[in-house]
């Protein structure tokens, strides 16, 4: 992590909505994390959403594929930076892979169902209502 930046890898989701919704948490993420550099992994359609956010590094179009392929491809590209967080929304097994000093991964809660966002905002100690859209 140099010049004091603090890497975090953003895994949301390919539908656009749920994308936006998940905007809130980065934009939390920003203000608690001044120094952030985000890549974001966006499916085609929500990807473009990123373009203009402040402190991005980079957005990488995930494109799903057969067999899982997506993921090892996905993986290739982020495996060689030691990030600071990885946030995955998507609740994939990818950042048991990474190297990382933290780790928030979406899981299903027991119980009623809750939106993504709501588990996320939990997974990262956010109190009260999930963080406001800001796309």
């Amino acid at each position: 992590m140099a010049h004091g930046s603090f890497p975090i890898l953003f895994i949301t989701a390919t539908r656009i909505g749920d994308a936006v919704l998940s905007s809130g948490l980065i934009r939390r993420l920003l203000e608690e994390i001044p120094h952030a550099r985000f890549t974001i992994v966006a499916g085609p359609a929500a990807a473009p959403l990123f373009a203009d956010m402040p402190n991005l590094d980079r957005v990488i179009v995930f494109e799903k594929s057969k067999n899982g392929g997506h993921w090892l491809k996905l993986w290739r590209q982020v495996r060689r930076r030691k990030w600071g967080l990885v946030v995955d929304l998507r609740g994939s097994a990818i950042s048991q892979f990474l190297k990382r000093e933290r780790r928030a991964v979406f899981k299903r809660s027991p119980g009623a169902p809750v939106h993504k966002v709501v588990e996320a905002a939990r997974l990262l100690k956010i109190e009260g209502e999930p963080p406001a859209p800001y796309l």
